[in-house]
């Protein structure tokens, strides 16, 4: 997801903070010694993380002795404004896993500077540009098209972690998440398997908007799928209008559809969730791109949001040795919340940069650990294994048809089986 539009006139001046990880492995020694599992302190620096943490001669013996010198990485999120709540969790998974792993990435030290990319692509643009300054050899990110034109032309790999739109340039762009048109994509078959009608489609009017409901609407058609919206094309909802759905759920409702499939971000799904659970059209099924009923926005939705049936790359329930400690050290930093599909992608892009920056050697700069991470094959994850497409260096991987419904005492995505892998 790119940054959201914005009136604001001025750019954001810069913020951004060093993590000191001294602390981090002092805190993973403290907690290996006390037996309390894989829960990992993230205090320490100017700032923290939102877990407990304290430094100590510890940690500093133990990042002395990493091979070759310190690897200074950026991080571009949005750690203010409306999604702010992704770009702390992308940050947070990314932290853990350098903390479960002796603060270290590949051998070295990680020394890592998260900055904002604020709310217009100006912002992201300057605080790329710093981060570029300060030696950053990589730079984990979701402003695809602001700052992708940058990384290829610096020769400095950008790791995404957000849905990616098409891009003619590739050479250093990474995503460990999935290409825009993925979620829909996976989903279709399975909408025209089991609803024996016309679907509407909806989501919000922005390119990311545009291509996660294309990625529904084409496959959909192609497989002999009818829209109910009467122009027979989707419905995309101005940001401006997203405070009031009553409007659209009243043109669902006169559609006759038998089923809807949504995508929204942010307090627009929120909104939208909330208000389709007291509409006229509560009975009839929702179906959803993942983000909209994943990590903090369902909490916020509540039980407005119970039945709804999504789809993503990754379900915190997946039943692997992997997922589970990494769930059970998300929670143990996180009052005992699951994780999100954006930490999930914070973590995994650090994991990614642990493999490459091994491979490429303990003095690689940018340009090998970019041909390290081309040469990378089946890759680990919680969400499972999968592997860089050769085109679009986006994951091909598993999809998951998620429901929310109870587990345990609280909400949450809950698998219900495995979708199809999209192709290469």
């Amino acid at each position: 997801m790119g940054a959201a539009p914005s009136s604001a006139g001025r750019r954001r001046s810069r913020r951004s903070r060093r993590r000191a990880f001294a602390a981090l492995l002092l805190a993973a020694a403290t907690t290996a010694a006390g037996g309390c599992g894989t829960g990992l302190g993230l205090g320490g620096g100017n700032g923290g993380g939102r877990g407990n943490g304290g430094g100590g001669s510890g940690g500093a013996e133990a990042a002395e002795a990493a091979d070759g010198p310190p690897i200074p990485i950026g991080l571009l999120l949005s750690t203010s404004g409306p999604y702010s709540s992704i770009g702390m969790d992308v940050r947070d998974g990314f932290e853990l896993y350098v903390a479960r792993h002796g603060g270290q990435l590949g051998g070295r030290s990680a020394e890592l500077t998260v900055a904002d990319e604020g709310t217009m692509a100006e912002t992201a643009v300057s605080e790329l540009q710093g981060l570029l300054h300060g030696g950053a050899q990589a730079v984990v990110g979701m402003d695809f098209q602001a700052i992708a034109p940058m990384m290829n032309a610096a020769h400095v790999p950008l790791i995404g972690v957000g849905a990616r739109p098409d891009l003619q340039d590739v050479r250093y762009v990474w995503n460990v998440a999935f290409m825009s048109t993925d979620p829909g994509t996976a989903i279709a078959p399975y909408i025209y398997a089991h609803i024996k009608g016309p679907v509407y489609a909806i989501g919000g009017d922005y390119p990311g908007g545009w291509e996660q409901i294309r990625g529904f609407t084409d496959y959909f058609s192609s497989l002999g799928g009818t829209l109910a919206n009467p122009s027979g094309l989707a419905t995309f909802v101005q940001k401006a209008d997203s405070a009031d759905f009553a409007p659209y759920l009243a043109a669902i409702k006169a559609s006759g559809a038998k089923a809807v499939y949504c995508s929204f971000t942010g307090q627009e799904a929120v909104r939208f969730v909330q208000q389709y659970a007291q509409s006229a059209v509560r009975n009839v099924p929702l179906f959803a791109a993942g983000f909209v009923t994943d990590g903090p926005l369902l909490k916020q939705e509540g039980t407005a949001a119970a039945g709804i049936t999504s789809v993503l790359d990754y379900s915190p329930d997946v039943d692997t040795a992997e997922n589970r400690a990494f769930v059970a050290a998300w929670s143990a930093e996180h009052d005992g919340e699951q994780p999100s599909v954006y930490a999930l992608t914070g973590y995994d892009a650090a994991a990614l940069l642990d493999e490459a920056v091994t491979k490429a050697g303990p003095n690689a700069g940018p340009e090998a650990i970019n041909n390290a991470i081309a040469a990378l094959g089946r890759i680990d994850s919680p969400r499972g294994a999968w592997q860089f497409a050769t085109a679009t260096h986006a994951p091909v991987q598993k999809w998951y048809l998620r429901r929310v419904q109870t587990d345990g005492t609280a909400l949450a995505n809950v698998e219900i089986q495995e979708l199809a892998t999209l192709p290469d």
